[in-house]
């Protein structure tokens, strides 16, 4: 409650003083419609193709030299008579710059406390039908230091609404990051769920080619099977891109899944796409997706043609069809329409 007091004071404090102030607004929108069509049963859904039931997003951002605040929140409408609103974060920060006063070398430290909404540790997805994993959201409080080393990055969160400091150190992630006109790479560990670990590399040194590999485990601490209801896992994911020309672009994505549950088989899945820029505002893409959560011995296909129109400004107007086959069997047709409004 009085940290809630607190940024709720300096959020006042820095929008009083405006006129000495950057204000920033900024949001996204996204918003569409279904239809699925199996064994005979068709249903119609208020869903975007990616991002669920309807929802609006908005932040608000105001700085003041070296320190800001921000609020972050969503609504979001489920196919019920209401909406519902959700704070995704409200935090505020202090920099301090240029600790180590070292001539020709800069460095910085920032604090941010409050329900942070934003982690400088995340992997990123490859496709629409993976979600960005984001370490170092927590309610409490940030440390990230930007090394006089151009690129890196070190820190670490540490969840502070707990009743007693077991509660509380149930929630803390440490984590660097490092940017490279080559390549950039994220480390991040969370002792969550008996420990957790993030890595995630992109190699950005040719214009035309996009690679990458991501590693996430999960609860290291049972990974030998101690717990009988909580194995290990891990999961890998690597992606390839290539623009063979200025129209045409490939990819591919793969993931194996490893689990230590006993008797469990390796979970693979491969993703093939290719875009097609009809014209400058028109890009068709065509995405299939062959997975099987036991080596082949199950698999399951999905096959996603899309067509995406850009209009003025941040807006993507699309239409989808999917066809999903589990176990090459039992078809099931979806046809959606939408649009995608991002950082306007």
């Amino acid at each position: 409650m009085i940290k809630k007091a607190l940024i709720a004071a300096l959020l006042s404090n820095v929008l009083v003083g405006s006129a000495f102030a950057q204000l920033t607004f900024s949001g996204s929108a996204y918003a569409g419609v279904r239809l699925q069509a199996q064994d005979g049963d068709t249903t119609v859904t208020t869903d975007h193709r990616t991002e669920g039931s309807p929802r609006f997003n908005f932040v608000a951002t105001a700085t003041r030299e070296n320190y800001g605040v921000r609020l972050d929140t969503t609504f979001q409408h489920d196919g019920g008579i209401d909406g519902s609103i959700v704070v995704n974060g409200i935090y505020g920060w202090v920099d301090f710059r240029n600790l180590l006063g070292f001539a020709g070398q800069e460095d910085s430290l920032r604090l941010t406390v409050g329900e942070i909404a934003s982690s400088p540790w995340v992997l990123n997805t490859w496709h629409h039908s993976h979600a960005e994993v984001e370490f170092g959201d927590v309610r409490g409080f940030r440390v990230e230091y930007a090394t006089p080393l151009q690129g890196l990055s070190v820190g670490f969160a540490f969840r502070a609404d707990g009743r007693d400091l077991r509660t509380s150190g149930e929630r803390m992630v440490f984590g660097a990051t490092y940017l490279h006109p080559m390549f950039s790479a994220v480390v991040s560990y969370d002792i969550t769920a008996n420990g957790q670990l993030l890595f995630g590399f992109n190699f950005t040194g040719m214009p035309d080619l996009t690679a990458g590999f991501q590693l996430r485990a999960e609860r290291l601490a049972s990974w030998n099977g101690y717990h009988d209801q909580h194995h290990g896992a891990l999961r890998l994911r690597q992606m390839v891109g290539y623009r063979l020309m200025r129209q045409l672009n490939v990819s591919l994505v793969m993931t194996q899944d490893l689990s230590r549950v006993p008797d469990s088989d390796v979970a693979l899945e491969f993703i093939p796409g290719v875009e097609f820029r009809i014209l400058p505002n028109l890009a068709a893409s065509l995405s299939l997706i062959l997975a099987s959560p036991d080596h082949f011995t199950t698999t399951n296909l999905t096959l996603n043609p899309l067509l995406e129109y850009t209009l003025r400004g941040p807006a993507v107007l699309y239409v989808e069809y999917e066809l999903h086959l589990p176990n090459m069997a039992n078809p099931r047709h979806t046809f959606g329409f939408g649009i995608t409004i991002r950082a306007f």
